[in-house]
């Protein structure tokens, strides 16, 4: 599909294709949060459809173009003539984090190839474990145990810091009739901020 359609980002007075072998990592994300959606919701097809052209970016990823594209045809020739490695398909769903930041760097991590054998192996690789995260359905894998954890924190310390600070800069801004209370206390806020990504990302 993303072959023949040409999938493009941007708004209507301004777009750009996607590159296949250096497409944006916000794409491909935005098809796994979309397949994942899907498979949650037990439409098997829109799973597999936008799973599918997350794994054709990441797989292209993969594939080094060469100098001017000029051997990317080659290349690819080549690699279709080689079979699928099964250990790298075995070894991804063995290491398979259920997460989007599993995702999110396994993408960051996919580097284009020259030889054909090792590009094919990391596309496996990292085919069969981007799939495997993405469609995690089973029961006890942790997830509600992590959030309750990162909930509680959540809840009775950032929240309670992000408010107080705000409260006491606000105050002493005030008072004092200056802003630089106020943004003196956007600090602990950002700090907050950073160290409460778990939460936001579950």
């Amino acid at each position: 599909e993303p072959d023949r359609h040409k999938e493009r980002i941007g708004n209507r007075r301004r777009s750009r294709r996607v590159g296949h072998h250096k497409p944006p990592r916000r794409v491909i994300m935005l098809h796994v949060w979309m397949a994942r959606r899907s498979f949650l919701k037990n439409d098997n097809y829109q799973g597999c459809r936008h799973l599918g052209m997350a794994l054709h970016y990441v797989q292209d990823r993969s594939t080094s173009k060469g100098l001017m594209g000029l051997s990317h045809d080659r290349r690819e020739s080549a690699i279709a003539d080689l079979d699928v490695p099964m250990e790298a398909v075995r070894e991804g769903l063995r290491r398979y984090s259920p997460s989007p930041g599993f995702v999110s760097r396994s993408i960051s991590l996919t580097r284009p190839k020259k030889d054909p054998g090792a590009a094919l192996y990391q596309a496996a690789f990292r085919s069969a474990a981007i799939s495997a995260a993405v469609m995690d359905l089973r029961k006890g894998s942790g997830f509600k145990r992590s959030y309750r954890a990162a909930l509680r924190r959540h809840s009775l310390m950032f929240v309670p810091l992000v408010i107080g600070s705000l409260a006491i800069g606000l105050s002493l801004t005030v008072l004092w009739a200056s802003p630089g209370p106020f943004l003196l206390s956007l600090v602990p806020v950002a700090a907050a901020a950073w160290m409460d990504r778990p939460y936001r990302r579950l």
